[in-house]
């Protein structure tokens, strides 16, 4: 009797012990869990949140890239491309995010003098007759072109005696041009006093049309922007007015082409066109005509356009330090669907687990507190 009551009182403590053991091992491993996945959960559900704010977005990926080895290492390759202003906003990054930049890099980033081009004089010539923007004077020829109207009757007579002449064309370039010919309405009258237009008035369109014409040329915009842009020309365009307007400048008749123009582009595009060239005005406002163009080779369709700009507005001087960290993902939330509904499951099944531990642990301690439930005997 004795021997079968030790028998039995020993198992007991036994599954008492493993009992415990096993509520333990369960706590722990609610905790564990819980500092991965409930971080994981909380940042995944914050982005989400933050889907359609772009400002919010680059501060919540942020810190997993702007690293003091990766700032500095960008700050260097900068320096060594003698682009100041980039250098510069991965600096106000740093400050802003209190990243430590050593002395030396300051130093050379205040001594730092951008290189005049050479032939600039000739590259800004170049910009105003042919468009080219293979450098920042050409760039600048190119803008300057733009803002007393001059490129696009050039861009129509060359890009659009190719389309006449069934020869490959730039559908961005063409498109545009007709578009800034049609806002614009440039002729030769409006350089008189009696023009009946101010071209100060006239040249912030102007202006936000050539940037994405001059980083069109130079080879920086993105090639789904330029993609949506072209498909976008394509099949806005009245292929016959569009014609006719290609035909009026070739004739020197500037009132007929512009006309022509009105014509040739559909009224919904140019209002698409013209928020476009406003969008592109306050980036360059903002992060200047380098800024605006980086903004341009990562923005992949007018929505992403759009969110640059609310981007530089909100970080200002920081902006091009966040693109060139981010890319993309400064704008836009991206393909995070199955790693929300990851982070979803994984926190229930957390809860799942916690609420088991917590039963358990519950039970033991009532246990301990109150002794075993008492066991009930069956009725003959």
């Amino acid at each position: 009797m004795d021997a079968a009551y030790e028998t039995s009182h020993l198992i007991v403590v036994k599954l008492a012990s493993w009992r415990i053991a096993a509520t333990g091992a369960l706590v722990v491993a609610v905790i564990v869990s819980g500092a991965v996945t409930l971080p994981q959960a909380s940042f995944s559900f914050s982005l989400f949140e933050a889907a359609d704010d772009p400002v919010q977005l680059t501060e919540l990926r942020l810190p997993t890239v702007a690293t003091e080895q990766r700032i500095a290492a960008e700050i260097d390759d900068a320096l060594s491309k003698g682009d100041g202003d980039l250098a510069r906003s991965f600096l106000d990054l740093a400050v802003a995010r209190g990243v430590k930049v050593d002395a030396d890099r300051r130093a050379r980033l205040g001594a730092l003098v951008t290189p005049s081009e050479a032939p600039a004089g000739e590259k800004f010539l170049d910009g105003v007759t042919f468009g080219s923007a293979d450098t920042w004077s050409g760039m600048a020829g190119a803008l300057t072109a733009d803002i007393v109207g001059i490129s696009d009757v050039r861009d129509l007579w060359q890009e659009g005696g190719k389309l006449i002449q069934g020869e490959p064309y730039d559908k961005v370039i063409l498109g545009l041009s007709t578009a800034g010919l049609a806002l614009t309405g440039f002729t030769v009258a409006a350089l008189l006093p009696s023009g009946g237009g101010s071209i100060a008035a006239k040249a912030p369109a102007a202006r936000g049309l050539s940037l994405l014409k001059a980083t069109r040329r130079a080879g920086l915009l993105s090639r789904e922007l330029a993609g949506k842009l072209g498909g976008m020309a394509a099949s806005a365009m009245d292929t016959v007015a569009l014609k006719e307007a290609v035909a009026a400048v070739r004739a020197f008749d500037l009132s007929a082409a512009r006309l022509a123009a009105r014509r040739a582009i559909r009224p919904g595009a140019l209002r698409t066109i013209s928020s476009i060239g406003d969008d592109m005005v306050a980036l360059e406002a903002r992060v200047g005509q380098r800024g605006a163009a980086q903004a341009l080779g990562v923005a992949r369709d007018v929505g992403e356009l759009s969110r640059a700009r609310r981007l530089a507005q909100g970080m200002g001087g920081r902006t091009r330090a966040a693109l060139k960290l981010l890319g993309s993902a400064a704008l836009v939330l991206g393909d995070i669907a199955g790693l929300l509904l990851q982070a979803v499951w994984l926190a229930a099944g957390w809860m799942m687990m916690a609420a088991l531990a917590a039963r358990r642990l519950g039970s033991m301690i009532g246990r301990v507190v109150w002794g075993p439930p008492p066991v009930r005997r069956a009725a003959f």
